[in-house]
């Protein structure tokens, strides 16, 4: 997992495919999200939700970039190990859904940072800032493959 600023985004192209096209995107942005034929971008637009409300979710092939663009969230990251396997993502994505509480690392997502969670890397999004008080967000998912 890294954690870090879209300034600085350009440090990881060793190991984030696509680092500069998704700086250089950022900085040209407009109300929809762009579309790229090397990955995917998915805008999404939600209010923070309660913990009872939220799920873990893994991917073992791609790499979910997530890019804060407005509003705020807490995502936990942990070892698969550490949860229940459930269901298959919908539509045969990558990945699958996993049950269990809050745990391992907690990271805020703000706009202007980047949170890249790797194949392996269990984590649960949307969580409040404020336990109770649902915030508006928005931000990218960007769907990325790994490097060859």
């Amino acid at each position: 997992m890294i954690l870090d600023t879209m300034d600085r985004i350009h440090l990881y192209e060793g190991v984030l495919p696509h680092a500069a096209e998704i700086a250089r995107l950022f900085r040209q942005r407009t109300e929809t999200a762009p579309v790229c034929a090397a990955f995917e971008i998915r805008d999404k637009r939600y209010d923070t939700k309660a913990d009872e409300k939220r799920r873990f979710e893994v991917h073992a092939h791609t790499i979910d970039l997530m890019v804060g663009l407005e509003g705020g969230e807490l995502i936990h990251v942990c070892r698969p190990d550490e949860l229940i396997p459930a269901e298959s993502l919908p539509g045969g994505a990558d990945g699958m859904k996993l049950d269990g509480g809050p745990r391992g690392s907690a990271i805020r997502l703000a706009p202007g940072f980047f949170a890249a969670l790797y194949p392996g890397e269990a984590h649960m999004v949307g969580g409040q800032l404020i336990p109770g008080k649902a915030e508006p967000l928005h931000k990218w998912v960007v769907k990325l493959p790994l490097l060859p």
